[in-house]
């Protein structure tokens, strides 16, 4: 084999519990789930050791070396003296929002790799010493995650949640929102295993109602037009809205496929391509 292509979904926070620091390092508690909006990574083996790498669609922003799917290689190839590749990257996934388009290309890169060259040792590893999220985003579906994001314990189910999502403009810097929600000195109760609890048995409304992100707060106050995209959302019937992850995205909840088209419909005039809707896989 000297060619793979790899499609590795985007990821959506439902719950995201901040317990605390260790070593230096926020412990985290959230409910995560892939969705329906997908990086496409295709991998190409070389004859010598050179590594390049070409983005399509969206751009991340930064220069090749500094670019996560870049140093996921590197990573790999270091590990396991893999010879030289070619990687295109076509983004589809938002940058800078939550979705975990970053986490996703390391994911994707390392699983590619690992098709090409077939090393003996896992890459999860590899995975979540690169990014807190990218040992989940090896597997993606439903799923726990817990410490820095590294432990990770699968769910079984089969619920599909119906979304509508309002990408930024702007990014926000997870550091200065923990460094904010630090200041703060204010720790939240725990949600994450009452909302998996009430999912998993179907209780949709009681869902809604437990969800929270506790990273809200100093997010918002990093970008103001996060609150006002979650009452958008709540004024056209979702019945929760929240952000994902650090932001800057924000969704909404629907209860069926229905009422989300009909929300997009209504909300589409106001916020263009920014709005976009997803399922969970």
């Amino acid at each position: 084999m000297r060619k793979v292509k790899i499609k590795i979904p985007a990821k959506i926070n439902l719950t995201l519990d901040v317990k605390g620091v260790n070593g230096g390092y926020h412990q985290l508690k959230s409910l995560v789930a892939s969705v329906n909006v997908y990086d496409i990574i295709i991998i190409k083996k070389r004859k010598d050791k050179t590594i390049t790498l070409t983005e399509t669609k969206l751009k991340s922003g930064c220069d090749v070396k500094s670019n996560n799917a870049y140093k996921a290689c590197v990573a790999f190839t270091d590990k396991f003296g893999a010879s030289g590749v070619d990687i295109v990257l076509e983004k589809n996934i938002p940058v800078g929002a939550g979705l975990g388009g970053s986490s996703a290309d390391i994911a994707g890169v390392l699983l590619g790799m690992k098709k090409l060259f077939n090393p003996t040792q896992d890459v999860k590893a590899l995975a979540d010493a690169l990014g807190s999220d990218s040992g989940y985003m090896l597997g993606g579906g439903w799923a726990i995650m817990s410490d820095r994001g590294t432990d990770v314990e699968r769910l079984n189910t089969n619920v599909k949640l119906y979304l509508l999502v309002i990408t930024e403009k702007n990014s926000i810097s997870t550091k200065e929102c923990f460094k904010l929600f630090d200041d703060g000195d204010k720790y939240y109760e725990e949600c994450t295993d009452k909302a998996v609890k009430a999912l998993l048995e179907g209780d949709l409304n009681a869902f809604a109602s437990l969800i929270k992100n506790d990273l809200l707060t100093p997010s918002a106050t990093l970008l103001p037009s996060i609150s006002e995209n979650i009452k958008a959302l709540e004024n056209t019937g979702a019945i929760k809205g929240l952000m994902t992850g650090s932001g800057s995205a924000t969704y909404g909840i629907f209860m069926s496929k229905k009422q989300r088209n009909y929300a997009y419909k209504k909300l589409r005039l106001d916020f263009g391509d920014r709005l976009i809707k997803l399922e969970t896989l």
